[in-house]
């Protein structure tokens, strides 16, 4: 691939995790907590769409310059709901789940607009190689956010559906987890990167789900 091609693609891609994927993300958590009877978000301005209201200096400048960062904070009150636990877990499933719901639209779009116009007109493909960047952006974010990590909806889940000696022992040596767990992080992301693919859990997951959700698109094959 032609490097001047490649790092267009790297910057487009990135853009489009600030501008749309993580602004869906945040919005449909804002909307599942305001279903179960907090109506932070609502009242803080975040159920929406605008990139802006949603887009932390820091984090959309490290996205930019190394694709991984982060957004603002959700502000969600779970003593606010009408069932703590019951709130907390949606709203934890909510993130991953919204990522591959996007991801399983934007594959079809981009699917679709190959079926049915083909191959051959440029600004059908640009279109559609748009959607099916923001697919794969959506499924990669969406494994990340149920990796069983402090700060990550997997965790949470996994503090939630297990047992009280769970929660006792994440507490008791919460502080060294914590820390452990961003260095455990930061290995799995660069690993791969590091071993040119050899060694890539993460990336081997992604590459498991991107794969259920492509089987999605299967009607595409009964078009001539």
């Amino acid at each position: 691939m032609d490097y001047s091609l490649e790092l267009i693609i790297k910057y487009l891609s990135r853009a489009l995790m600030l501008l749309l994927v993580l602004p869906v993300m945040n919005c449909a958590k804002g909307l599942v907590a305001k279903k179960q009877g907090d109506n932070t978000a609502e009242q803080s301005g975040r159920i929406t769409l605008n990139p802006m209201a949603h887009l932390d200096l820091l984090g959309s400048l490290l996205i930019m310059l190394i694709g991984f960062g982060w957004s603002k904070p959700m502000p969600i009150n779970y003593l606010r709901m009408k069932n703590t636990k019951k709130g907390i877990i949606l709203v934890a499933l909510t993130g991953p789940l919204s990522l591959f719901l996007m991801s399983i639209v934007c594959r079809n779009i981009s699917a679709a607009l190959f079926a049915f116009l083909g191959y051959e007109n440029i600004t059908v493909w640009a279109i559609a190689f748009i959607f099916s960047m923001l697919s794969g952006i959506s499924v990669s974010i969406g494994v990340l956010h149920l990796l069983p990590l402090p700060g990550m909806d997997g965790f949470i889940l996994l503090y939630y559906l297990t047992g009280n000696k769970f929660a006792a022992w994440y507490h008791k040596n919460q502080r060294a987890i914590d820390q452990y767990s961003f260095y455990v992080f930061m290995g799995l992301i660069l690993i791969g990167r590091l071993t040119n693919g050899l060694i890539d859990p993460i990336g081997w997951i992604i590459n498991i789900f991107d794969w259920l959700l492509s089987l999605t698109t299967f009607w595409t094959l009964f078009i001539q």
